[in-house]
C-alpha cells in the first residue's frame, strides 16, 4: 500500500494539506471538526452552469488523487450514486498517476470546466490547486472536497471523516485492551497535519490518569510502513518493556508488526485507516484493532450534495462519513475491500 498524508479543518476555517492517509494512496482520511452540520436552510441557488432543460442531466466531474485502493473505493462510491439515479447525473472520473503530482490535478480541474462540468467533487492535492478551484468556481462550478480539504477555497461541501471523534473512539478502545503500568508508544504521521493529530490527541486524553505510559516516537511515520517498523524499533530500545503501538495510520502499524516478530516482542498494535491489509493481520491475531474509514460513503455522499446543491435543494455541508472500530470480531468484514 502506498503512503498518503492528509488534513481537514473545519468547513472553511482553512486546514493545510500535505496529502492523505489511507488506501491505494496509502491515510487516513481528514475530518470535519465537532459534529456534521445540519441541513442548509432554504435552496440553494443554481449554478451558472446548470441553465437548461429540467431533464437535462447534471455533469458531474470526480478527482481522484490516483488509483488503487483506498482510491478506487471512492470512485466507485460515485460511480455508485450514477447507477442509483441514472436521469440525474452524468459523471466523469478522473484521477492522477500518483497523490502529489499538483501540476496534473491543476489540468484535470481545468479541463472538467472546459468540458461542462456543473460540478467537481475532488481529493485536493494541495494549496497548488487553490486557484485552480477558485477559478472553477468563479464560472459557476461547484466544488466538494471529499477526503481533505486546502485552505483558500470554500467549497459547497466537505464529505470526510470527523477525526476528532475518530480518535475519542480509538482511545476509549485502547483504554479497555491496557491496564496501569502498560507503555504504550504512539506513531505520529505528520505533525502539525489536524486530521492526523487529532488521532493522537483523542488516544492520549483517554489514557490520561489511567496509569498507562504514553511515549512517543521521536520520528514522524508521514504514514509510511517502513517508517513505522523503523520509529517502533526505536520505541522498543528505549522502552523494553513496551506494552503497545498505535499509529495515527494503518501503515505504520503494519510496519510495527514485522519489528514485534523479528524481536519475539508481544505488542498490542492499534492502527487508524480500516486497510483490508490491516484487517487480514487483525484477523491472523498479529494485530489487535483499527478504527476504519468509509471512502466510499465520502464520494457517495458528496456527489449527493453536489448534486443537491445545483437543483437548488437543501443538503449538508459538513457530512461526516464515519468511522467502525475493527476487532478480530468483525476484521473478516473488511478484509477483501476498502469500504
Amino acid at each position: 500500500m502506498s503512503t498518503r498524508l492528509k488534513a481537514l479543518a473545519m468547513l472553511g476555517a482553512g486546514a493545510i494539506l500535505v496529502t492523505a492517509c489511507g488506501g491505494g494512496g496509502g491515510t487516513a482520511a481528514p475530518s470535519v471538526s465537532g459534529s456534521a452540520a445540519p441541513s442548509v436552510s432554504g435552496s440553494a441557488a443554481p449554478s451558472a452552469n446548470a441553465s437548461g432543460a429540467a431533464t437535462e442531466k447534471i455533469k458531474v466531474t470526480l478527482l481522484t488523487k490516483a488509483t488503487g485502493g483506498f482510491w478506487d473505493a471512492m470512485i466507485a462510491g460515485a460511480k455508485q450514486y450514477a447507477t442509483d439515479h441514472p436521469n440525474d447525473i452524468e459523471l466523469t472520473t478522473n484521477a492522477c498517476k500518483t497523490n502529489d503530482d499538483t501540476p496534473c490535478q491543476i489540468a484535470e480541474i481545468q479541463d472538467a470546466v472546459t468540458k461542462g462540468a456543473q460540478a467537481i467533487v475532488i481529493s485536493p492535492m494541495g494549496v497548488g490547486v487553490t486557484d485552480a478551484l477558485n477559478e472553477a468556481q468563479q464560472a459557476g462550478v461547484r466544488i466538494v472536497f471529499v477526503d481533505n480539504t486546502i485552505p483558500g477555497v470554500v467549497p459547497d461541501a466537505v464529505a470526510a471523516t470527523n477525526n476528532i471523534k475518530g480518535g475519542e473512539a480509538a482511545g476509549a478502545y485502547i483504554k479497555t485492551q491496557l491496564k496501569s503500568g502498560d507503555t504504550i508508544g504512539l506513531l505520529e504521521a505528520v505533525r502539525g497535519v489536524p486530521n492526523l493529530d487529532q488521532r493522537i490527541d483523542g488516544v492520549k486524553a483517554a489514557l490520561e490518569g489511567t496509569g498507562v505510559k504514553v511515549v512517543i516516537g521521536a520520528q514522524q511515520t508521514l504514514c509510511d510502513t517502513k517508517t513505522g517498523a523503523s520509529v517502533t524499533q526505536d520505541l522498543l530500545t528505549k522502552y523494553p518493556n513496551l506494552t503497545a503501538i498505535y499509529s495515527a495510520c494503518d501503515s505504520p502499524a503494519m510496519g510495527a508488526v514485522s519489528v514485534a516478530e523479528s524481536k519475539q516482542h508481544p505488542l498490542l498494535i492499534f492502527g487508524y485507516d480500516g486497510d483490508p491489509e490491516m484487517a487480514k493481520l487483525i484477523e491472523a491475531g498479529k494485530t489487535t484493532a483499527t478504527m476504519a474509514q468509509s471512502p466510499f460513503k465520502m464520494t457517495n455522499l458528496g456527489v449527493e450534495a453536489a448534486v443537491k446543491s445545483l437543483k437548488g435543494e437543501n443538503y449538508v455541508k459538513a457530512i461526516d462519513t464515519g468511522t467502525t472500530l475493527v476487532t478480530k470480531d468483525n476484521a473478516a468484514d473488511f478484509t477483501s475491500a476498502w469500504q
